[in-house]
Order: C-alpha cells, then structure tokens, then sequence
C-alpha cells in the first residue's frame, strides 16, 4: 500500500467534497451523491442512489466478503450545518487549504470521516482484499436536521440494505493528546434530543400601554423559572463505564475516585470540581439550552403569542415524556404550552468487541502508550437509528483533535490539518483489515 498517495487523494478529494454546497436546509445532498457515485463508478463499483424527498439522496455501496462473519457498515452523512460567511477568513465552501490546513465546512463534521471511508472502501477494492465480512459504504442525508430524509428513512424503508451488518462505524469518537498520550475515545453511546416549544399566550395591544400579563412576559417569566433549574445529578451504567475506563488516565487523588464515581458524587467537594469539565456536567445530567425566541415582528406591538425553543439532551435511558412533565412542574403555569418538536429513545453499544479490539490495536502502532477508551457523546448522531435494528454502532474518528480544533465543530473558519488527512485514512484501513481479515 502507498500510503502517501492514499493520504494525498483523502486531502484532494475532501477539497472538492468541501466545495458541494449542502447546507442544510435544504439540504441538497443529490449534489454530493452525484460527487460519490461518480468516483465510485469510474472504480467499477456499482453503487445505489435512493432518493427520500426532491434533491435529497443516500449513497449505498458493498463490497462483498467471504460470508464467515456479519457485514460492518462505513457510515457518513453529507449535509452540513449553515456557515455565515461574514465571520470566516476563507470561503467556507472553497476547499482551501492554508497553513497546513483543509478549511471549510464539514471539515470536521462530518466531510472528513466520509472521505476517509471512500478512500478506505476505494483501497480494499482495488487491492481485492480478501474479506470475512461485507463491508458497506453508506452516505445519509439530513442528519443535521435529525435524520428524516436519511438514516430514518433508510432504516425504515431499505433495512435490508445494513440488516444483516453486525457493527458500524460512525462519526463522532475522536483521538486527542492528553498529557503527551494519544487518547482515543470511541462513543458507545448517546444523549437522545428532546427538543421542545413553549408557547405563551396573552391579550395583544400597542406597546405603548404595557400588560404586564402579556404573552413575552409570561414566557420571560417561564424560562427564567427553567434558567435557575438544575436537572439531577444521574450516573447511568454508560457513564459509570465511561469513568471507569478513565480512570487511570487521572492523577493519584482521582483515579479511585473515577473508578467508583456513584459514590463519589455523593461527595459535594468533588462533585463541584468534577462538573467544571463540561463533557463530565452534560453526561450526568439531562441538560436545557434555550436556543430560539419569536415575539412580535415590529416593535410597538405586544404579540398574542411568544414561543421559546429548547435544545434539551436526555441520558440514556430516559423517557421523553417524564421530562416534559418535570419542566411543566419548573414553569408552574398551566398556562404555558410546552409542545414536543423532536425525541427519540437511545441503547448503548458492548465496550468488549472485536472492533474495539481492533481499534485499540491499530492505534498502539501509531502512537506510544497510546488509549482507548469508552465514551458517552452528549449530542446525537445517526447512530440510534441503526442500533434500533440490532447494529453495534460506534462513533470512531481516525484524527488527532486539538481543542481549539474540536471548538471550530459548527463555528466559523471549521478546517483539518492535512496531518489528519493524510494518517487518518491509513488507521482506519488497518481497522478493517483487523477487523475484517
């Protein structure tokens, strides 16, 4: 295998991958699988377009093993969030790379994992690797949005396509340098959204003579009520995987600590200083964002409605419908209508699998002391759709990951060094190659 000139087609193509508009909405994810299924085409690779709503497709692609052993899915999606292009230094959709960098949107969510999968799925048919497993090459789209018009409909109208696949390979995990050793985390599971609208209502007028019972009053009054409320301390079983399989990256005083964190959070002092990390403070508890606000639409007119939207996260295993009650009980006014836009349940992924296995002993080759462990990510992806038909699904990204990096994921001047380009493909190569081998 040339490594070089595998990693230097990841970097070229991931630049005209950059350059396809798919914002979404709307989305236009066509334009991305048209990019697709023409590199995939002139390899003599048959691939399926599904389209699930005007502009709006999914790439699928195998290529076939031996049979021995259940097929590993190598998925991605192809839309990305809006970028407003007043606050980036480039074109966030001009490919452009720059101080050692790929800039652009979707550089790092998800455009570079995508491209790592199609070089890796490019190699294996090219070299004819001799595979015990399928492995499926899958391009969603709308995920983004939550997944309506991709994985959602995938798993609804074409399950047979992964059904019989055993584990799958998604976004989200990422490597990190922690104290000079590469960290790599793998998501075993997720917080599921339960995004939902308040809607206040009240007698409009002219903004000259104040109601003090207005609609914008009353929901003012309802979010700061959810403002001062501090959802449970709750450790699930993920979590406490997830702290016991940190624990001996932590000092001395911490390691016992982590390694027995239900009843360490009983314990104030550490408490406190354990939720400063925000990623420990959103994994063990449900956590509310207010996100979105609407009142009038001109300024001397007090509305007969104001709506609020929250961008709330549940851990695993909590029923939507219970939270909706508990903020009811944390706004106190019947009045307040609080409308659910968008939930879904959630399952967790084993830790102690061959794919794990072959992660862990990939990366020990490339990096010293190098770790692997669980993690829970307090967003969500795709994943869950796919866990629903039995999949062991993981969130596994070959990249080492800087914070400043990491903090660009949806913001402005998004990009991916060319280093991660370049290594990132190979890793991922000799995970299917343990894996699937």
């Amino acid at each position: 295998m040339d490594w070089n000139a595998l990693g230097r087609e990841a970097v070229q193509l991931l630049g005209e991958y950059l350059r396809i508009d798919t914002t979404n909405p709307p989305g236009n994810e066509d334009r991305a699988t048209a990019f697709l299924s023409r590199i995939l085409s002139e390899e003599g690779i048959d691939c399926q377009v599904h389209k699930s709503a005007p502009g709006r497709s999914n790439l699928y692609a195998r290529l076939e093993g031996d049979g021995s052993k259940r097929a590993v899915v190598l998925l991605s999606h192809s839309d990305v969030v809006p970028a407003d292009r007043r606050y980036w230094s480039v074109d966030p959709f001009g490919g452009e790379v720059r101080d050692g960098y790929i800039w652009g949107r979707g550089a790092l969510d998800m455009k570079n994992l995508g491209i790592a999968q199609l070089v890796v799925f490019l190699a294996l048919h090219r070299n004819r690797f001799p595979l015990k497993r399928d492995v499926i090459f899958l391009v969603t789209a709308d995920e983004e949005a939550g997944g309506s018009a991709g994985a959602r409909w995938i798993t609804r109208n074409r399950p047979e396509l992964v059904s019989d696949a055993e584990f799958l390979i998604n976004e989200s995990g990422k490597g990190r340098l922690e104290n000079g050793r590469a960290v790599y985390s793998i998501d075993i599971t997720e917080k599921s959204p339960c995004w939902v609208r308040l809607v206040a209502r009240g007698e409009p007028g002219h903004g000259s003579r104040p109601k003090p019972h207005s609609a914008v009053n009353r929901l003012i009054r309802a979010l700061s009520a959810i403002m001062a409320y501090t959802p449970p301390i709750k450790v699930t079983d993920a979590a406490e995987r997830y702290f016991e399989g940190i624990a001996h990256l932590q000092k001395d005083g911490y390691r016992r600590r982590f390694a027995n964190i239900r009843e360490s959070v009983r314990d104030r002092r550490f408490l406190t200083d354990l939720l400063r990390n925000q990623h420990h403070a959103a994994i063990l508890r449900n956590t509310i964002s207010i996100t979105m606000l609407q009142g009038s639409d001109k300024i001397n007119i007090i509305p007969q409605a104001a709506t609020a939207e929250l961008d709330c996260r549940l851990l695993p295993g909590e029923k939507p419908g219970d939270f909706v009650q508990e903020l009811k009980q944390v706004v106190g006014d019947d009045g307040i209508e609080i409308e659910t836009l968008l939930n879904f349940g959630n399952t967790s992924s084993p830790f102690d699998t061959p794919l794990v296995e072959s992660v862990r002993e990939v990366v020990s080759r490339h990096h010293e002391r190098a770790e692997v462990v669980p993690n829970i990510l307090s967003g969500f992806t795709d994943s869950h759709y796919f866990r629903e038909l039995g999949i062991h699904c993981y969130g596994f990204m070959p990249f080492l990951l800087i914070d400043e990096e990491l903090r660009r994921i949806h913001g402005n001047d998004e990009r991916i060094s060319l280093e991660n380009m370049e290594r990132g493909p190979r890793i991922l190569y000799e995970v299917i190659e343990k894996l699937c081998g």
